[in-house]
């Protein structure tokens, strides 16, 4: 299962993902990334995703290779 919160400032949308980026919900994150494409610079925050699949790294490289910004690592919770 995967979680999309997107935040936007009217120009620029963080996608923030948690779960799983899988076949299941690659669908889903492409439609929101569509949608918040025309606003601005879109950037994906992968840090709390604990899986990828080979059609969710699909779609990651489709999305960077057309301008996204990708956020990799871990984030520290307080």
């Amino acid at each position: 299962m995967l979680k999309i919160e997107a935040l936007s400032d009217g120009r620029n949308t963080s996608l923030i993902l948690t779960g799983e980026l899988t076949d299941e919900s690659v669908a889903e994150l492409e439609q929101q990334w569509r949608k918040n494409r025309p606003a601005g610079h879109v950037q994906v925050d992968v840090c709390d995703v604990k899986r990828i699949d080979q059609s969710g790294k699909a779609l990651l490289a489709r999305m960077f290779c057309e301008g996204v910004g990708l956020v990799v690592g871990s984030h520290t919770h307080s």
